[in-house]
């Protein structure tokens, strides 16, 4: 398994230690809260938890990868017993991941398992990483044998996102660059509307898209759209025609009325019009303290359509 030691996408990347997001092959990158991997084009996210991510193709489950960072001994045999209790009357059995698979996640302990479950089964791996303490279990709901060359790929572009610097958060048709030390504070993936937030200290940083642009645009402006975004902050005059920003800082007796209803004291919005990719971006930041601009620009400057 790749780690912070190895730029991301060095294994299917653009030659310059970037991942490409969608390759001439149809493949996509995932990062979300720490990992990162590439997936086929035509696998879809359909659960995103914390530490889950559940991929299906034509509404069926294909793959499924889920992580957690531990401590101490790696209880294996504990967490297979786990997993098969929780397949009910499904049987997990020992298996022989490939050369390649074994190769790809050299350093780590792994373990490869196979099961049955009424007409459905496929193969696993649980593995685990002693320079980082972190554990991962995969599921390929897959016929091995016919889906190889597929798996392995996923298997083998599987990285561990260090732990100091930025991470890469990339899912449906956004990616963003974010610095390792926000974490995760929920999501919302709704049919038009997505909203990922993040907490570091005192700050909060949502990030928003919206979609189809064409429609929500159609007969007013990006301010008007955003108007019921905004949460009583002003409309900052004067942005550019494809963005509109709202800011809430205010005086003094303002910001201690914010504090006193709980609500954090500064308050910035900003949506910008895509239009090549038919989709509003949005960034929302919350802090008790004053905003830097230049965190907000570096923030925005990382978030970016598909």
């Amino acid at each position: 398994m790749q780690t912070g030691n190895v730029p991301p996408g060095a294994a299917a990347g653009d030659g310059h230690g970037h991942r490409n997001a969608m390759s001439a092959r149809g493949w996509q990158e995932i990062g979300w809260n720490g990992i990162s991997l590439l997936v086929p084009g035509s696998w879809h996210p359909a659960v995103i938890l914390e530490s889950y991510l559940l991929f299906e193709e034509d509404y069926r489950p294909v793959f499924e990868i889920r992580w957690q960072q531990g401590r101490g001994r790696f209880p294996a045999r504990r967490l297979l017993r786990k997993l098969e209790r929780s397949l009910g009357e499904a049987r997990i059995d020992p298996w022989q991941p490939p050369a390649d698979w074994l190769a790809a996640l050299s350093g780590c302990q792994v373990h490869g398992f196979r099961w049955r479950q009424a007409e459905a089964g496929g193969r696993g791996l649980l593995f685990h990483n002693p320079a980082t303490g972190r554990s991962v279990l995969l599921r390929f709901h897959l016929d091995q044998a016919a889906n190889a060359a597929y798996c392995a790929r996923v298997v083998g572009s599987l990285y561990e996102q260090p732990p100091a610097g930025d991470h890469t958060w990339a899912v449906f048709d956004i990616r963003a660059r974010l610095p390792a030390r926000m974490r995760l504070a929920g999501q919302r993936f709704l049919p038009g509307s997505y909203a990922i937030d993040f907490r570091q200290d005192h700050l909060l940083v949502s990030l928003l898209r919206f979609k189809p642009a064409e429609e929500l645009l159609r007969g007013r402006s990006l301010a008007d759209f955003g108007d019921h975004l905004a949460q009583g902050a002003a409309l900052v005059p004067g942005s550019a025609p494809d963005t509109a920003t709202w800011q809430d800082g205010g005086s003094a007796a303002r910001r201690l009325l914010r504090r006193l209803q709980r609500k954090k004291a500064y308050h910035q919005l900003i949506l910008w019009h895509v239009p090549e990719k038919n989709v509003i971006l949005g960034l929302r930041v919350k802090s008790n303290r004053p905003i830097p601009p230049s965190r907000v620009r570096t923030i925005r400057e990382g978030y970016i359509a598909l």
